[in-house]
This record gives C-alpha cells, structure tokens and sequence, in this order.
C-alpha cells in the first residue's frame, strides 16, 4: 500500500455531558464533574485534536436534547474541527436542530434501537456521511457482545456485530462502538470487540472506552480498519495532550497521524465588504459562516431567488444527500436564481454536497440532475474506475492530501504551498468531463479523485475548508482574493 494512500486516525476526545458540565465516571456510573464543555473542546482543540465528541449522557432518559446551546458556544468561537454530537436525537427536526446549531454529524443509540427505520429516513435526507450509529456494547460471552441504550442501563436483545451489519444496510455512515465493561477503566479498548465491528462493517468505525495509557492506543493502530479513537480519561485529568499523543503515535505510525498545520491568516480579508452564504436548509451554516467572520468578513445569510441576484460573493454550502439537496433549491426557485448569477460573471464557491451540485448528474439515489454549471458527474466511490482497495471504507471521513496542480498553484497561496491536509466527510465524488477544471486531487483507497474544482468564475471544494483549522481558513481567504480580482475585471 502507497504512503499516500494510508488513512490518518482521527484523534477525537469525548466530552459526555450532563446539565452544563462535562462528567467522568467508570462504566457510566459515579460520575463526577471534570470540567466545562467549551473550555475543554477549547483546550483540545489547541492541541491539535482531529475532531470532537459531545454526548449528552442522560439527554435519553429524561426526553430531551441539551446540547444546542453548547454547540452554538463551541462553533461560534474559532473552533474549526469537526463535531460529533449524540444524546436524545429521536427525529428528522431533532438532526436539523443539531446540525443548524454547528454540529457536522449526529451520533444515534436509543432511538435507533427502537425504530431501525429512522436510520434509512435520516441518511436519505442528511447523506450517510452525517449519521453515526453509537454502539454501547457488553461483552456476554467468549465473541459475543450484546448492545445496550440509557449508558448501558437497558439490555436491547441485539447482537453487536449483527445490529452494526443491520445499520450499515439501513444507510448510516459510521459506528462509535463504545465497550461498556471497558469505559472509565484505563484497562484499555476491548481489541477483540473493536476487531470483531471493523471485520464486519463496511463503513468507519471510532472505538471508545479504556484508554489510560498511549500504549492503549497504539494497540488500535495496530487494526488497519479502525479509522478513529476517541478517549476521554487520558485527557480529561491531563496525563497527556493530544500533542504529545500525536508526537508519540507519530514516531511508530507517521503515515497514520494527521500533524495539525500550523497556518496562520495574519491579515482579515475585509476588503469584501460581505459574503452571501445560501441556507437551503440542509447541513451546517452556522460553521460556515463563524470561519468568514473569523476572517473579518461581514457574512449575510440569504435563502431567496431576489438575494442571490444582490449578491457579489455567494458560498453555496452543504451536507447531505444531491437527492435533496437540488429538490430543495428547485422548490425554492433558487437553482435558476444560481445559474443566472453565475452567467453574470460573478463568484460562486461550492463546498462538500455545494460542489456536487454543480455538477452535470449525479448517481445517489438514483439519477438526479444536476445545476450543470460544470460538465460532470457525482459518482459513489465503487462505481469509479477502480475498485477501492481494502480496508477502505466509504464514507471517506478525515484528514487526506490535497495535492494542487500546476495551475492550482499559479492560483492559489501564491504558488508558496503545492498540498496540504483537509478534511473530508464524503461517499460520493465529482468527476468533471474536463480535466482543466480539475484544481487539485486527493487519493483514496488508490483511486484519484478531483477535490478542488473551477470552471471560469465557478469554483469548488469536496472537502470542508471550515473544519479544515488553520489552513482551510487560509484558502477560503485566498478564494476571497480570487473573487475581489474577478469583481474588478
């Protein structure tokens, strides 16, 4: 297998909350206040921690979701990795409200154990890619683990390696499988449950529960199918830092540690006076536009046809599936709306399922046509010209080289980078009938792919500069350039 195929682990500190406060216990039991939710994210995230994992530990057994106003205090204050949120999700309103809130993937137990179906409605509205099954699993003999809800208080009758099988047909994207004997203990992760879940899923799978020393989780990386590793204790009370896990699991592992780039954007880009972010309702805006006024760039969120024509800069963002995402914009009269803005000359940038969207058709779900403001196709990984090679799994979720051509580079950083890290959450991608509009490639699995796109004043990105840290913020501030430039020719 090539160096550059080799996937990154994701390192993810888990936070469960309670109330306002995050909380430790030993297998969900005498649980202790350990700190503040956007403190600690704070901290982990300076760190360079991969993304993050909040779970709302009682939000199940009392009827309720929590987290929204943490999440927005978490996003709203330069916080730009991705987060994972779970604890009494139990309706489509219930996704849209954790999503809108700044969240980039929801984490689903109790409600899917009750209703397998809820599974299938959300990835069909939010795309795979967003949804997470969370696994809290007892081992109950030799092999054999059964899945439990309400933190391992409810016995559910499912067979955990049968119950992930069964999600992964329903659609979801991702397993958190959590050993319950093992959580709180620093005995180390259950390597034989962890095994068992990546042996025979299709799909990503984060493990949590155990961790107490580094060597805990060289073990994991040991399991070329794992793809993340989610800790809480060996962080929480400051044994170690992400950093120096990252600097220790790097000297055994280089190829499967994500070093966090140390880009800086040193000057605001308030030469735009203001840059219009399209809310067609699917996926995270609120993300979006933190990282623009990061930037220093007034951000104007607008959702109708008349809007879009006012424009000079527009975003068009989204997560989720090209199914609903087109129908949203054709029932809202804004797909004429785009096309007539863009044959005006003025700037568009298309991020994650925003880029697909321009393309020609797309083959999720069925076939779906597209915008058709750049000649292509959106193709699921399989269906590409080379099979993915194992351990592989789709969606691709993390951290990848995107690797600029040459006239990527004449255009962008003042050809001073040629690749960098990103970060991606995807199962489809684009595929322009032109290779010159092709900016730059990212491998996966050995098949190439176009992850940054343009075609005259048309730009886009597969990956998420918003969660991308320093250096994503750092080419949304050049593709602000580009647009200024353009609105001056």
């Amino acid at each position: 297998m090539k160096v550059e195929d080799m996937k990154k682990i994701r390192i993810i500190p888990r936070l469960d909350i309670k109330g306002p406060n995050v909380v430790k216990g030993i297998q969900f039991e005498g649980l202790r206040v350990v700190g503040n939710p956007f403190a600690m994210a704070k901290k982990y995230y300076e760190q360079g921690a991969d993304e993050l994992l909040y779970i709302d530990i009682v939000a199940s057994l009392y009827n309720r979701n929590n987290l929204t106003h943490i999440i927005e205090e978490t996003t709203q204050k330069g916080i730009s990795i991705p987060l994972t949120v779970g604890g009494g999700i139990r309706t489509i309103d219930d996704i849209t409200k954790i999503l809108r809130s700044g969240a980039d993937k929801v984490a689903i137990n109790t409600a899917a154990v009750k209703n397998p179906e809820f599974l299938r409605e959300a990835s069909r509205k939010f795309g795979s890619s967003t949804i997470v099954l969370s696994i809290e699993a007892k081992k109950i003999a030799e092999g054999k683990w059964e899945a439990y809800i309400d933190n391992g208080r409810e016995r559910t009758g499912l067979d955990v390696i049968a119950w992930a099988k069964k999600a992964v047909d329903f659609g979801v994207g991702e397993i958190l499988i959590t050993s319950v004997d093992k959580e709180g203990t620093k005995t180390g992760y259950d390597m034989d449950l962890i095994n068992a879940t990546t042996a025979a899923v299709s799909v990503p799978v984060t493990a949590s529960g155990g961790a107490g020393r580094i060597e805990h989780l060289q073990e994991c990386l040991a399991n070329d199918r794992l793809e993340g590793v989610a800790l809480a204790n060996l962080l929480h009370y400051d044994t170690v830092t992400v950093q120096q896990i990252k600097k220790e699991l790097g000297r055994r592992y280089p190829e499967k540690i994500h070093s966090t780039s140390q880009y800086v954007v040193r000057e605001s880009a308030t030469a735009v006076e203001q840059v219009s972010i399209l809310d067609y309702g699917l996926g995270n805006i609120r993300s979006i536009k933190n990282a623009f006024e990061e930037l220093g760039v007034k951000v104007n969120l607008i959702s109708s046809p008349e809007e879009i024509g006012k424009a000079k800069h527009l975003i068009l963002p989204g997560v989720g599936s090209f199914e609903e995402g087109i129908r949203n914009l054709r029932s809202a009269h804004l797909d004429q709306a785009i096309i007539d803005y863009v044959g005006e000359g003025k700037f568009l940038l298309g991020i994650c399922l925003g880029m697909q969207l321009l393309m020609t058709k797309s083959y999720e779900f069925g076939e779906h046509t597209g915008l058709g403001i750049i000649e292509g196709e959106v193709l699921r990984f399989e269906e590409g010209p080379l099979l993915l090679k194992q351990p592989f799994k789709v969606p691709h979720v993390g951290w990848n080289k995107v690797a600029l051509n040459r006239r990527a580079e004449d255009i962008l950083f003042d050809g001073k980078i040629h690749d960098f890290e990103a970060y991606f959450v995807h199962s489809y991608y684009v595929k322009p009938v032109r290779e010159e509009y092709v900016l730059a490639t990212t491998s996966y699995g050995g098949q190439e792919f176009c992850s940054l796109v343009a075609k005259d004043n048309v730009y886009g990105c597969q990956f998420h500069p918003e969660k991308s840290g320093g250096i994503g913020l750092y080419l949304l501030k050049e593709f602000l350039r580009l647009s200024i430039e353009g609105a001056r020719r």
